[in-house]
């Protein structure tokens, strides 16, 4: 529903009457960084920082959360923040608010991140308010607060926040910690609508198609996705498609009239596009008026997907205690508490890795059993050890849900224990956000089976091509029959829902100690990409189906794609191998995404293994059981529980030693043993 939190800052020139070489050297400074030397604006703000004054402290802050003039250090950040806001800096008690919030720097704390967010609410940050409101509704466990969620996400709305208003929407359209309320939705979708929000459009759509809050009107539902489609939600060209084939001609016509006739009130407060960390700011100059002409982010604003608006804060030259809002202000991050964690962990001494899992809930149980991180009702036992899934734990079979809920559970009681789980994002993961559902099996769609019937019958699924045939149609359509729940399921996948926030909030590569593990590898276009730049546009395109197109998240050298690794000719890609190893300094890369047939399977003399042992039954109910662990750095096959050194060979004697020991495991006959014949005759040859 709600949007990633955005980490903003502008550079703040502080004028003092009194002390004209600290204002000199203050505009030296503010000259340099606009000149873009970074190097000679940390020498000149250091100084005067380290006497005490808010506005430099704050810029120190900038520029150690950016790396600019100096190696990118977010503790220092926060501490050059911490001293700012603490001094009344709006827009640093904002900016320390989400470093609270994203574990940057400091400690994850949400309650720190709220007290944070409210004082710089309290001093027009407007967009504090909305991030507040995201860290209520957000947050799991006791901090969650879906009354505060909705005080925040009304003031923020109140206040011409386009994005909070469709937020709020939400809230009372699904009757998240409110009274389901389709007039209240409806209004502050409109409101939302009005400024040019497309999401907000495309909600008002569906209500009118399928009467909620109003009569069914075809008509004004085509309007409505029409002009959405226009401002750029990518939800809507489909819904409009499908709204076409039922309506007639001159229906159309009176849709196309109606939407000539709406004209929005105005832009959205602002809403950001979410962006690769720390992106450069928009400055004013000390005594120049903001420019009443519109940036290209405000113009671009209501062609982009559900976003965080932007913070305002103090005009340049006026001390902290006369800040006021008004000018909006550029982002340097956009990432949400949930959606941003850490992706290099050291000093972790037990590692276990389990590749792709499709949807088998029991199968995925028994592996995690087998390595002892959970008991007999599913509750996390592994104390300190880390958990990597390495991506595709949805689609094919029928449990993605189940398994999704397990593992929400599982990061929760890891985290509380000392450990952590880290579920990647694989590209069937990032196919159920963006709305390829081709591996989608209709079983799935009975876990999400709602108790209003009347919306199963407006959605449809092909039988024959085992796909939804549309977002939104009816059941008479040919070939098509109607499966309950795919409408909640399209709802939670997406790039806003319950399950598609969660997908968006992991990683598609972490780097643990001298371990670097992706879903499925990185081609050359990528082997010089810093793991925060993976991550970061992985999930931005995720959010901005718009940047899908030649993006990462659906390239075939990308991270959810590439199997040059998996199955590519040593001789060719050992370079690569080599590259990547140097670059991320790492001794070995863990994949999954490949099939490693049956086993984990180490190549290129143990640099890269692959761990994607086809756990799911769907492929051929062999029901295998096998990961990766890594323990103080010695990796070894977990098979079936029973731990099993890596092969020194890839296709000699001693990988025949490690597949017969792992075989004498499997119930008989074993998945290996055609393999292991295979490799006899090459052996005895």
């Amino acid at each position: 529903m709600s949007k990633n939190l955005v980490l903003k800052s502008v550079i703040l020139s502080l004028i003092l009457m009194n002390a004209v070489p600290v204002k000199a050297d203050f505009q030296a400074g503010l000259a340099a960084y606009n000149a873009g030397d970074y190097a000679t604006a940390l020498k000149e703000w250091q100084p005067i920082a380290e006497r005490g004054d808010a506005n430099a402290e704050y810029n120190l802050g900038l520029l150690f959360a950016r790396g600019q003039g100096v190696a990118q250090d977010y503790q220092k950040a926060a501490e050059w923040y911490q001293k700012a806001a603490e001094q009344g800096v709006a827009a640093a008690q904002y900016n320390l608010g989400v470093m609270y919030a994203n574990g940057q720097g400091v400690g994850q704390n949400a309650r720190e991140a709220a007290n944070w967010f409210q004082k710089a609410a309290e001093q027009g940050i407007t967009g504090a308010e909305s991030s507040l409101a995201e860290l209520y509704s957000e947050k799991e466990g006791p901090f969650q607060n879906f009354t505060e969620a909705e005080k925040w996400y009304r003031k923020a709305a109140e206040k011409g926040v386009a994005s909070a208003a469709f937020d709020l929407g939400v809230m009372y359209d699904v009757g998240q910690g409110v009274q389901q309320d389709y007039m209240q939705a409806i209004e502050w979708y409109t409101k939302a609508a009005n400024a040019g929000y497309a999401p907000a459009l495309t909600n008002l759509g569906i209500l009118a198609y399928n009467a909620q809050g109003m009569k069914r009107d075809l008509v004004q539902a085509y309007a409505w996705f029409a002009l959405a489609q226009k401002q750029g939600d990518p939800r809507a060209g489909e819904l409009l498609r499908t709204t076409a084939e039922r309506m007639k001609p001159k229906e159309i016509k009176l849709a196309e009239a109606r939407m000539n006739e709406w004209h929005p009130t105005g832009h959205p407060h602002a809403p950001e596009q979410e962006a690769a960390l720390f992106k450069e700011p928009e400055t004013t100059p000390a005594g120049t008026a903001p420019s009443s002409e519109k940036s290209d982010l405000e113009k671009d604003a209501a062609k982009t997907a559900p976003a965080t608006p932007a913070v305002t804060a103090a005009s340049a030259g006026a001390p902290p205690e006369q800040a006021k809002a008004g000018t909006p202000l550029q982002p340097i991050n956009d990432v949400s508490a949930s959606s941003r964690p850490p992706d290099v962990w050291t000093g972790v001494e037990r590692i276990v890795a389990i590749g792709d899992v499709h949807g088998d809930y029991e199968q995925f149980i028994k592996v995690l059993q087998s390595a002892e991180l959970i008991d007999a009702s599913g509750n996390w036992i592994g104390g300190k050890a880390h958990l990597v899934q390495t991506g595709d734990i949805v689609d094919r079979g029928p449990d993605s849900r189940a398994i999704m809920d397990l593992l929400i559970r599982l990061e929760q009681q890891a985290n509380a224990a000392g450990g952590a789980v880290h579920t990647l994002i694989g590209n069937h993961e990032a196919m159920d956000v963006y709305g390829d559902l081709r591996y989608v099996s209709a079983a799935e769609f009975s876990a999400f089976r709602p108790l209003n019937l009347k919306t199963d019958q407006q959605f449809a699924y092909d039988a024959q091509s085992n796909t939804v045939n549309t977002i939104v149609a009816e059941p008479a359509r040919s070939a098509s029959q109607a499966i309950p729940g795919v409408a909640e399921w399209t709802a939670a996948f997406g790039a806003e829902g319950v399950y598609g926030r969660w997908i968006r909030s992991h990683n598609a590569v972490v780097k643990i100690d001298r371990t670097l593990f992706v879903h499925a590898g990185l081609g050359q276009k990528y082997a010089d990409w810093s793991l925060d730049r993976i991550n970061d546009t992985v999930r931005q395109e995720l959010r901005d189906f718009n940047q899908l197109h030649g993006g990462i998240a659906t390239d075939e050298q990308g991270p959810l794609w590439f199997r040059g690794l998996a199955e590519g000719d040593e001789s060719t890609y050992q370079p690569l191998v080599d590259q990547l190893l140097k670059h991320f300094d790492v001794d070995r890369i863990v994949i999954g995404h490949s099939d490693s047939n049956a086993a984990i399977t180490p190549r290129f003399h143990g640099k890269v293994i692959l761990i994607d042992v086809g756990l799911s039954r769907v492929y051929d109910n062999n029901g295998k059981i096998a990961c990766l662990e890594i323990d103080n750095d010695h990796a070894y096959a977990l098979h079936r529980g029973q731990g099993i050194d890596l092969p020194k060979d890839e296709n000699g004697p001693d990988m025949l030693r490690y597949l017969r020991q792992a075989a004498s495991l499997d119930p008989k006959p074993s998945p290996l043993e055609p393999r292991i014949r295979e490799l006899e005759q090459t052996v005895h040859q």
